[in-house]
């Protein structure tokens, strides 16, 4: 018998799994289009709103591998968490690659030059299999983690750890995004010391597990949600000014390092946490659920592949005049195409293991 799995974060899961597909639909002419059109504005808009995407994903295994009923064991680690990461990080990398070589005709199979663009190809993440390698590291410092969050004191380390990343990586990030004068004194003063273990995505992760362990007061959830909300908005319209004015299309204000999308997806996370948790679903309803969240992670591996086949196929975010309608359409088309491939995939034991 399984884990019993606990359905609001199996429904963030699939939340953070179709925003990636959102914005990478959205992003599909982002850098080609002009920048004071309505396509351009719609597309914007869809990349900052759904960009809690990645961290809710971190904070998910946050909240989930530094529970403190879990128990380590360093070989069931690595041979059951960070094998297949590693596994399904080498399968995707090898796909991706041979793909784009055969979609360009640049080498014939099965020759030395093919075999060059193929090494070329698998040294450098694609595009979103970059938070594979990411993951494997937060699961190799997982146990470390783990140790000094569920400590006698451990409530007190996390508090201290989400300080130090807003600190050190959040407020260090949002403030080298605006043209201010003195922002690159600021950044080089608050990074001549470099807490680096909590200042990364590891902050994400440590966050997802307070959040989770502990919650909020109600006036401070509140305050999340009305700041979050506030500062994406922001962000979005930064972005939108800032492009206007450079003539060149700009998202740093709500990149993941940035203060938008720290309270965003906090607010998000909490909004999954507590509404959403207390919704009350019949066992169809979450034996439905629990199938879908355990494609996720399939989902987010192969939707890159449907996303640039459709694209060529001249299906995607300009194939309607009305973008706000189109970029939905094109991304749950992504992911129906996903999630079948990712079906037949789970039915192959193997497969289901090592690359889903």
């Amino acid at each position: 018998m399984g884990k019993k799995k606990i359905i609001w974060i199996e429904l963030l899961r699939i939340a953070a799994c179709i925003a990636v597909v959102m914005i990478h639909a959205a992003s599909q002419h982002f850098r080609d289009i002009p920048i004071d059109t309505s396509t351009w504005k719609v597309s914007n808009f869809y990349h900052g709103f759904f960009r809690y995407a990645v961290p809710c994903f971190i904070m998910i295994s946050g909240a989930l591998y530094l529970d403190k009923k879990r128990t380590w064991n360093l070989k069931k680690l690595w041979m059951k968490n960070i094998l297949p990461i590693a596994a399904a990080y080498i399968f995707w990398q090898l796909f991706y690659g041979v793909y784009r070589i055969l979609i360009t005709g640049s080498a014939p199979v099965g020759s030395v030059r093919f075999l060059k663009k193929l090494l070329i190809y698998f040294s450098d993440s694609y595009f979103h299999l970059w938070y594979l390698p990411m993951l494997m590291g937060l699961m190799i410092l997982a146990p470390l983690i783990w140790e000094i969050v569920n400590c006698s004191r451990g409530k007190r380390w996390e508090e201290y750890a989400i300080l130090l990343f807003l600190i050190f990586k959040i407020a260090v990030y949002t403030i080298t995004v605006f043209p201010l004068p003195w922002s690159e004194h600021i950044k080089t003063l608050l990074t001549t010391v470099q807490p680096t273990l909590v200042t990364d995505y590891a902050g994400y992760f440590v966050l997802g597990h307070y959040l989770y362990t502990y919650g909020l007061p109600k006036k401070m959830e509140r305050a999340v949600y009305f700041i979050g909300t506030v500062l994406i908005l922001t962000g979005i319209a930064l972005c939108q000014w800032r492009s206007l004015n450079l003539d060149k299309p700009i998202q740093a204000f709500y990149d993941n390092y940035t203060l938008a999308t720290f309270f965003w997806s906090s607010a998000v996370f909490l909004f999954f946490k507590n509404c959403i948790g207390r919704i009350r679903w019949s066992e169809k309803q979450e034996r439905i659920i629990c199938y879908l969240g355990s494609c996720t992670f399939g989902v987010y591996l192969i939707h890159a592949f449907f996303r640039d086949i459709l694209h060529r196929l001249g299906f995607d975010s300009m194939t309607i005049s009305n973008t706000a309608a189109a970029i939905p359409l094109v991304a749950l088309a992504i992911l129906l195409l996903s999630f079948i491939a990712v079906a037949v995939i789970k039915v192959i034991p193997a497969a289901k293991k090592w690359i889903v």
